[in-house]
């Protein structure tokens, strides 16, 4: 899922993943809290995620998706054009796995999608250390 108030942005995004070669469903949102309700009903592996949006920043959408248990397995990938060390930061505090700056070059956003989803099934893969039983396994 892309969240991103720029349309083109969201366009460069979207094009990266689409020309990458894999078959992911991609499902787009232009504020946080419209990217919240979209979350809960698709259920996305990966989140690109900006931090500077209207109504509802990135950081507390960040925050919010990881503290809901139905959606708290997404991984979140802030892409943002904002460098500097506090919100890098707190992106990660909130629940990132990974912060992406702006502008990108889409074959980076494309490896480090890659990578949150192969540590994302290497976590889920049967056989791991999750021994508690409240745990349910990802619905698909």
């Amino acid at each position: 899922m892309i969240v991103d108030d720029d349309p083109s942005a969201r366009r460069l995004a979207r094009d990266s993943l689409k020309l990458s070669g894999e078959d992911w469903d991609i499902w787009e949102a232009d504020d946080g809290r419209s990217a919240l309700d979209l979350i809960r009903a698709v259920r996305p592996d990966v989140i690109l995620l900006d931090l500077t949006m209207p109504e509802i920043g990135g950081i507390p959408v960040c925050s919010e998706i990881k503290s809901d248990p139905v959606t708290c397995r997404a991984e979140i990938v802030i892409v943002s054009a904002r460098t500097e060390r506090d919100f890098i930061s707190a992106s990660i505090a909130a629940g990132a796995s990974e912060y992406v700056t702006k502008p990108f070059q889409p074959a980076d956003l494309v490896r480090r999608v890659r990578e949150v989803l192969n540590k994302s099934a290497a976590t889920d893969a049967p056989g791991d250390a999750l021994t508690d039983p409240s745990l349910t396994a990802r619905s698909q």
